[in-house]
């Protein structure tokens, strides 16, 4: 009989302790004898060799024997494995010096390597145990699922979702410093087994470089729950994923004078379950589920459903702090690895969906925090980037955080970034395990280019797809985008303030409540005039609903938003007299605000070319100087800094200390600025109340803005910019009332015409109700319109073709003849004409077609200049339906 390998393992619960190689018998193994495992630990001695024939063994300490005999296991071949135990109560009185170890094999001791078991105080076991999924915390800093939830008979995982991180979390107590054992809590070896008979163990893996140690074991696994050996064993029930984890780490042993002793590891096991669930039984109750209504902000989304009759909004990840509305999400996407991004966007379709974006990107709080340290690896103002890059021809250049690695967003990659915004607004929607929701409602813009439109519809819906498990047919979600902002906020704000008291004078005298909404928002400016009114009986018949938003006319700036707004401060403080030489002097460039036109006779252009030094300036002199705040209050002065660190043309980087200077003179000149430019809103406010026609039936006119409130208007103030101070003024102006101020619900002055609807957040049965602001009141208009508890109409416009020129920079379309002119013969000359005066190839006429029954706008890409042989003066008139564009 030959010996060729043994081993000792000391087994308590769930624990194995061993010799992290085979021993010999020339070595002494030292193993830990922990006063806290239970008794019902064990001594395990393995033993493997060659034989001559079957035979019986025992186990003797000190020639004492410890175990009953036990056969050992023998082959064909003669070759045998013998397993022997002795119980922990055998061994207490045997531990402190080594002894020798011996097989008693027919009563013939054969020596195997001595043991010395060393009595410890110290627990090796786990202090505690956490497995979490992080999937949406990695995404976009969403809470943490714990076990409990995995586990849930009511959430874990739906089936056909893609791969899930989990994290793993193992605590240790402390060891004290002279202890004669030290545990490596880095991992060592990770094991998982899935214990199903028809589950593949592959569905489960582990990322060995997300190994961690010190005071706490960290390792993430991933569970595929899109693996094929998990589609068809689903029961509509559920079942349990058994997965064993069995995990390994070295324990040192404190070196001892003249023994040889061989280093150990220490390894634990858990067993959990994870709860699977197939989706498609739940099918018929998603159907039933509300609508999802969205406002897609240049600067923020915000999401809105609702449930048992409650409407609740959504967040997609975890705000900063508790100043920040949870509600309102930012509209910003990190990229850390554009390639992949790519790649991984590309391959899925409307079957194989969940792309695998973990450590590619990051949205929304997540990635608005990185914004200040990694400026040009952020994509912001997501919804304007169509536009930019068709019209303005204004691809951004971006660096990603990962590989440093530039790229420009040309039309696919835009796509792409619109589509990962969108699955992860989904995935955020969608929880994990819980409601699927296959309708969504999303608004736009009043003055938005239809190619822009309808590049954003396309790939929000593929996003949204994507977030859908596999299991739903992609005939069951559909993706809208059918109101405009100004009227989803309307339709949210009208019937609040029809059941106020301080409105029924008005309904009493109109029969109807007439509003203006002024939408002043982060990317744009929107208008939009209508009435709220019963619906007619065909009106109910058609749409169930008895209260109709109809619409009579839309309008708004694409250039005139907060966030452009806060760009041209930054511009103006680069541009200041103070500060410019030494811009120019230390090279220090600044991006352009696509609403300033390029000057060609600069003295260093090249300051203000594209480049991704002077969009991180442009972060930078925002955040630093304080001017975001600057527009909201008078009183908010731009922040005072000695320094400023700001990034050359050649990225490297230099200390300014010009911004301290004149700081007055700065000032007076953003305020200034900021009058000037909200005043444009509000006249264009003004000239469409006017020209509005309000009454059914008749037509608009020029009356003076002053008689606003006599025509029983509301001008309601919607968008987070409409806070600012500056638009209660410039509204004032415009409309010839000095006396105007802002009311709220909260106010306890009577309304003066002008309203910003923000109520307070609330408790109803235990639950916080989030209130209302201009912001959110967005999306929960759009649910009201998707869910049709309003009716959503549009009147009819008085002419078919709208006549107007390019102005400004970047040239738009400015409509002429307003919405709402009175038609009439074209014959008799009268106030439905307007002079032009003269128009050549520098001003070219432009003629503007409506593009589909229904929709209001005039940002026609496909009109088309009227004949060029035209008298110097052209008068135009409105008629009731002309055939063909005037020549």
């Amino acid at each position: 009989m030959r010996v060729d390998s043994f081993t000792y393992e000391l087994h308590g619960a769930d624990l194995v302790v061993h010799p992290d190689a085979p021993v010999d018998a020339l070595h002494t193994v030292r193993l830990p004898l922990p006063s806290a495992w239970p008794s019902t630990g064990r001594l395990v001695v393995r033993a493997s060799g060659v034989c001559e024939q079957p035979f019986e063994a025992a186990l003797a300490v000190d020639r004492v024997t410890l175990s009953p005999s036990v056969a050992a296991t023998v082959r064909d071949d003669l070759t045998f494995e013998l397993e022997l135990s002795v119980p922990f109560a055998a061994l207490s009185s045997l531990a402190g010096d080594p002894r020798r170890i011996d097989l008693l094999v027919a009563g013939r001791p054969l020596q195997l390597a001595r043991l010395q078991l060393v009595p410890t105080t110290l627990s090796l076991e786990p202090d505690s145990f956490e497995l979490r999924e992080a999937t949406d915390s990695i995404l976009v800093n969403a809470p943490e699922r714990q076990l409990f939830d995995l586990q849930n008979p009511e959430e874990g995982f739906w089936i056909g979702t893609g791969r899930w991180r989990l994290r793993l979390l193992v605590d240790w107590r402390r060891a004290p410093d002279d202890a004669p054992f030290a545990l490596d809590a880095r991992p060592a070896d990770v094991g998982l087994r899935v214990e199903h008979p028809t589950f593949a163990s592959e569905a489960v893996r582990e990322d060995p470089s997300r190994r961690a140690g010190g005071r706490r074991t960290y390792t993430e696994l991933y569970v595929d729950t899109s693996h094929p050996s998990l589609s068809e064993g689903v029961p509509p029930e559920g079942v349990d994923l058994p997965l064993r984890i069995a995990v390994s780490h070295p324990l040192s042993v404190a070196p001892v004078e003249g023994l040889d002793l061989p280093s150990l590891r220490l390894t634990w096991t858990r067993v959990v379950a994870l709860r699977l669930r197939d989706p498609r039984p739940s099918l018929p109750t998603f159907r039933r589920l509300s609508a999802v209504g969205i406002d897609f902000g240049t600067t923020a989304t915000v999401a809105a459903f609702t449930h048992q009759g409650y409407r609740s909004l959504m967040r997609l990840g975890s705000p900063p702090d508790a100043r920040t509305n949870p509600a309102e999400n930012p509209t910003v996407l990190l990229i850390e690895d554009h390639e992949r991004l790519w790649a991984e966007l590309s391959s899925r379709d409307a079957t194989r969906r969940f792309p695998d974006l973990l450590r590619v990107v990051q949205a929304s709080h997540a990635a608005r925090e990185k914004l200040s340290e990694f400026p040009n690896a952020v994509v912001t103002e997501i919804k304007s980037l169509p536009e930019r890059v068709f019209a303005l021809d204004q691809a951004p250049q971006l660096r990603d955080r990962e590989k440093k690695a530039d790229f420009l967003l040309d039309e696919p990659r835009v796509r792409m970034v619109v589509r990962a915004y969108g699955y992860l607004l989904g995935r955020a929607i969608n929880r994990p395990g819980q409601e699927v929701f296959l309708r969504y409602w999303l608004t736009y813009p009043a003055e938005f280019d239809e190619r822009a439109r309808a590049l954003l519809i396309e790939e929000l819906r593929a996003g949204i797809l994507l977030s859908i498990p596999e299991g739903i047919s992609a005939d069951e979600v559909t993706v809208q985008m059918q109101a405009t902002e100004p009227e989803a906020y309307a339709a949210e704000v009208c019937p609040e303030l029809a059941a106020h008291p301080a409105f029924a004078p008005l309904l009493e005298k109109f029969g109807e409540l007439r509003f203006a909404v002024f939408d002043f928002g982060g990317g744009t400016l929107d208008i939009a005039c209508g009435r709220y009114r019963p619906a007619t009986p065909e009106e109910e018949s058609a749409s169930g609903c008895t209260s109709v938003i109809e619409t009579l006319q839309v309008a708004g700036d694409d250039h005139l938003g907060g966030d452009y707004l806060t760009h041209e401060l930054v511009w103006l403080v680069h541009q200041h007299p103070e500060h410019l030489p030494e811009m120019e002097a230390r090279e220090v460039p600044m991006q352009r605000p696509v609403t300033i036109p390029e000057n060609k006779l600069a003295r260093s252009p090249q300051l203000y070319k594209r480049s991704l030094a002077a969009r991180q300036n442009k972060v930078r002199f925002q955040d630093a100087l304080a001017l975001e705040q600057v527009k909201f209050k008078r009183a908010n002065e731009m922040a005072r800094v000695d320094s400023l660190v700001a990034r050359r043309l050649d990225e490297s980087e230099v200390a300014l200390e010009s911004l301290k200077n004149d700081i007055p003179g700065v000032q007076k000149k953003l305020g200034t600025h900021l009058e000037e430019r909200v005043r444009d809103g509000a006249r264009q406010l003004a000239s469409m109340i006017a020209s509005t026609p309000w009454e059914p039936g008749a037509a608009g006119s020029l009356a003076p803005a002053s008689g606003w409130r006599e025509r029983g208007v509301v001008i309601l103030l919607a968008g987070n910019s409409s806070r600012s101070d500056y638009v209660e003024r410039a509204l004032a102006q415009a409309l010839d009332a000095p006396d105007l101020k802002v009311w709220t619900p909260t106010d306890d002055f009577a309304p003066q015409g002008v309203v910003r609807y923000e109520t307070p957040s609330r408790i109803e049965r235990g639950a916080e109700i989030l209130g209302v602001t201009p912001k959110t009141a967005v999306a929960l208009g759009a649910l009201r319109i998707a869910n049709r508890d309003v009716h959503l109409v549009r009147a009819a416009q008085g002419f078919s073709f709208f006549v107007g020129d390019l102005r400004g920079f970047p040239p738009k379309f400015t409509a002429l003849l307003p919405m709402g002119t009175l038609p009439q013969s074209p014959d008799p000359f009268g106030d439905h004409y307007l002079d032009f005066g003269p128009w050549n190839g520098q001003k070219p006429l432009r003629i503007a077609k409506e593009y589909e029954p229904g929709r209001m706008s005039a940002n026609d890409r496909g009109s088309s200049p009227s004949a060029r042989r035209s008298p110097p003066t052209r008068r135009v008139g409105s008629t009731s339906a002309p055939r063909r564009p005037p020549r």
